[in-house]
């Protein structure tokens, strides 16, 4: 499995990291541009003890995504997302939306200017398990009383194409709802950012998974509130390369996480 040739890699990287790509502290999974007072009150107080369990993961996609934007938070002042910057009225690690089911989304990295609420969710590993788009009744029924036709119209088209994917669309449509409800009179964004390998052309899971994503785009285009981009973390990566003040940040980050699975 492409996965375990992923997790094999990242440990043959880590001397410290044990067989299962599991490291003793947090804090091991950290590049040096990134310091706790970044993400750990954050994380702590969002949902599943993440950081004291899986974030310990070299495969974590919490520590991708603490990894890459961690520092940013920390210098808002050089952060631009696809046009927006001036983010200072919130940026904040597992931000709850609450929407009143039982279970609020939790966005992986949140951000907050005069205009736009933004929202990231962060992949990794994930986008190589498939699984079905599970939307229940009662899901839907809360959803429907909050959003548009557009949004009635994906529930239809993941209801009746409800085989297995790569890409979870229904998180997709839960953390959309979020952002709706609680973005007050300003605009919302949901941008689903995503790791691949620098070879991901030669794997048709990576190829499907992009697929599966041009798809749920065309129908989100049809939803009144809600922006959807999506983009991997090299490209997104790219549009900051050239800046001086992150060259060490990003040198680092590009270390850690960009490379070719092994054939």
């Amino acid at each position: 499995m492409i996965r375990t040739k992923i997790i094999k890699q990242l440990v043959n990287s880590s001397e410290i990291a044990n067989e299962k790509g599991y490291l003793n502290h947090f804090t091991d999974n950290l590049i040096s541009t990134i310091i706790l007072d970044d993400f750990k009150t954050d994380l702590e107080n969002g949902d599943g003890n993440e950081l004291y369990g899986k974030f310990q993961a070299l495969h974590s996609s919490s520590a991708l995504g603490v990894n890459f934007f961690g520092f940013f938070k920390r210098n808002l002042d050089k952060f631009t997302v696809f046009g927006e910057k001036d983010f200072n009225v919130n940026a904040q690690f597992e931000k709850k939306l609450p929407t009143g089911m039982s279970r609020p989304p939790n966005l992986d990295f949140y951000l907050e200017n005069e205009n736009y609420v933004i929202g990231f969710e962060s992949k990794f590993l994930e986008t190589l398990s498939r699984k079905k788009p599970e939307i229940s009744k009662a899901y839907s029924d809360e959803l429907l009383s909050i959003v548009d036709e557009g949004f009635k119209n994906i529930i239809s088209h993941y209801r009746k194409n409800n085989e297995k994917s790569y890409l979870d669309t229904a998180q997709l449509i839960k953390h959309s709802i979020g952002l709706i409800k609680n973005k007050g009179n300003k605009k919302a964004k949901l941008i689903y950012i995503y790791w691949e390998p620098l070879n991901a052309k030669e794997f048709s899971q990576y190829q499907q998974h992009r697929i599966e994503l041009d798809e749920f785009s065309k129908l989100i285009k049809c939803v009144n509130g809600i922006e959807f981009h999506h983009t991997t973390y090299l490209e997104f990566y790219n549009q900051f390369e050239s800046d001086k003040f992150l060259k060490q940040h990003l040198d680092n980050f590009k270390e850690k996480y960009f490379f070719n699975i092994e054939m």
